[in-house]
């Protein structure tokens, strides 16, 4: 692990090459490099490559991490940008530990791994990968109910709904056991809880705490203390709200309430927690289509005026992770690809995007955004600016973990 001394010097790199000169300075094409590293070596070597893909794939013991992030070669940023990985079932079709191995050798700033994934889960492939000299976020899907982990895996929480009948101490104490048994497995995010105010047909269903704005913060706001003081990151979602929507994103294009109306009441969950705990979480954009927000057409998640809305008008500053891109109707039934996907996300304003791929996939996508910053489509100031946003939460002590992982 970097010391604390050497990651505040990392970030404070980073602001102070966003604030130098203006953005379009910054928008000059970068010339496509990839990291090589070779055992015994004390930096970082960039050389360009001739189709993009890496040369070498940096492994946790050698790896050493160049002083100044501005100076990374730009796939190395853009590679902190991603969230890949695998949501296979349980027994024998889940996924080998050494394809998670390989995205997190790939540089990728976050590994989502499935809350079926049992032979990921017993290995201690997530685990290790707190050793690294850059360590990844390590999410997974832990909510209670429909959305959690197999019994196979952990005990299993009552859906959101249920618990949501529960004291506050109770809830708090429930997100401590899970963020305890998650952190022991090597997870450093949850995806969770969901912060949806229910309303109409609610497509969410029970995974929603509650029609009343206050309750939603008083119940899913105990159980993201419960897991921050275990040592696991909340996840805030789905931003600006799924919970009367009339569809499930899952399945198609989901459309919410128009915005004045969210305004009055799905918005003041996420308002409430980015006050409390916006510097000790990340929050999820929802693939949302808000009448008055995302009018052009692309959801909220692909949308550089719904995105500015969040951090301008809702001052938020901390790390987004986009909602899954890869298998999501309300993403493939609009006909996008992963890396066109994934371009958008990034353009719109987003720090992490994730979706269901393997390191093959990761590639494409890299290559991919290289191609867009060398195009002007995405600024490098822009990727800086979410680099900064990413290591300073790595970096920031919130949520350490009391405990140490346990090994496969």
């Amino acid at each position: 692990m970097l010391s604390s001394r050497v990651w505040p010097l990392l970030v404070l790199a980073l602001m102070m090459a966003g604030c130098a000169g203006s953005e379009a300075a910054q928008d000059e094409p970068s010339t496509s490099q990839s990291t090589v590293v070779t055992p015994g070596t004390t930096a970082v070597v960039a050389v360009p490559t001739t189709g993009g893909s890496p040369v070498a794939a940096p492994t946790s013991e050698t790896t050493q991490v160049e002083p100044d992030p501005v100076s990374w070669p730009l796939r190395q940023k853009l590679a902190q940008m991603l969230m890949p990985g695998f949501n296979a079932g349980p027994g024998g079709t889940s996924t080998s530990p050494s394809e998670v191995q390989a995205l997190i050798d790939a540089g990728a700033g976050g590994v989502f791994v499935g809350r079926k994934e049992e032979t990921l889960f017993a290995s201690s492939v997530m685990t290790n990968a707190r050793a690294n000299t850059l360590p990844p976020f390590v999410a997974t899907d832990g909510e209670g109910g429909q959305v959690d982990l197999l019994p196979s895996i952990m005990e299993p929480l009552p859906p959101a709904g249920e618990m949501a009948a529960w004291d506050t101490d109770r809830i708090r104490a429930a997100g401590a056991s899970r963020g305890t048994n998650l952190a022991q497995r090597g997870v450093t995010v949850d995806f969770a809880p969901v912060l949806d105010v229910a309303g109409g047909t609610n497509p969410l269903g029970d995974r929603t705490w509650s029609a009343e704005p206050d309750e939603v913060v008083r119940t899913a706001g105990a159980f993201a203390e419960g897991l921050c003081s275990a040592g696991v990151l909340p996840t805030f979602k789905h931003f600006p709200g799924h919970g009367r929507a009339d569809a499930h994103g899952d399945d198609a294009p989901a459309r919410t309430p128009d915005l004045a109306a969210m305004e009055q009441s799905d918005l003041l969950p996420f308002k409430e927690m980015i006050a409390s705990m916006g510097d000790r979480s990340l929050l999820m954009t929802g693939h949302l289509d808000v009448p008055g927000l995302t009018d052009g057409g692309e959801p909220f998640s692909l949308n550089p005026e719904a995105m500015k809305y969040l951090r301008d008008t809702m001052g938020y500053d901390g790390v987004t992770v986009t909602d899954e891109l890869a298998e999501m109707g309300a993403i493939t039934k609009r006909g996008i690809s992963v890396p066109d996907a994934v371009e958008m996300a990034l353009v719109a304003g987003n720090d992490m995007a994730l979706y269901f791929g393997d390191v093959d996939q990761m590639n494409e996508v890299l290559d991919h955004l290289e191609t867009v910053v060398a195009e002007g489509r995405l600024s490098e100031a822009r990727v800086d600016r979410s680099l900064a946003r990413i290591l300073a939460l790595k970096s920031s002590g919130a949520c350490a973990s009391p405990i140490a992982p346990q090994g496969g």
